[in-house]
């Protein structure tokens, strides 16, 4: 009795291994099947270029804008009291970088170039990675920016 006992013990153990392993794929091909969404696993809080403007596309200069990430603020007309503070705000994001602080600079663009008002991250190649609105200044264009120093020994 005991050993029948020790089978029926063994194969249980045996099927909810089996299971276990099976219930992951299963799940998969159902949400496969039945095309049921999926994130897309983005991180990024900005508006991601795709594709990337070169330094030539939109119009930078390779003195100012390669070798360091830059933070460009481009604003159309003259520099008021909101583009003032909008400045302001962007120095305390690059403060709040810390030791990471040096590899970025900020940018106040109002010539003609071929970028749209906003908030831009330029990569150290002169590439635009992120744009961000007025709105999205502050915690969002912080963390992403955080990010990108992180993952790239570049700049």
């Amino acid at each position: 009795m005991e050993g029948s006992q020790a089978t029926s013990k063994s194969r249980l153990t045996l099927w909810m291994i089996w299971l276990i392993a099976l219930l992951p794929m299963l799940g998969a091909g159902i949400a496969y099947h039945f095309q049921l969404p999926v994130s897309s696993g983005q991180v990024n809080r900005g508006e991601l270029m795709e594709p990337v403007k070169t330094l030539t596309q939109w119009g930078g200069s390779a003195e100012r804008f390669t070798g360091h990430w830059t933070l460009v603020f481009r604003h159309d007309g003259d520099c008021d009291t909101a583009c003032d503070q909008q400045l302001q705000s962007l120095r305390t994001i690059h403060d709040a970088l810390g030791r990471e602080a040096d590899r970025v600079r900020v940018e106040h663009l109002q010539s003609a170039t071929s970028l749209e008002s906003g908030i831009w991250i330029v990569d150290p190649n002169g590439n635009l990675v992120l744009r961000y609105t007025q709105e999205q200044l502050g915690e969002p264009l912080l963390e992403d920016l955080k990010r990108l120093l992180k993952v790239s020994k570049v700049g």
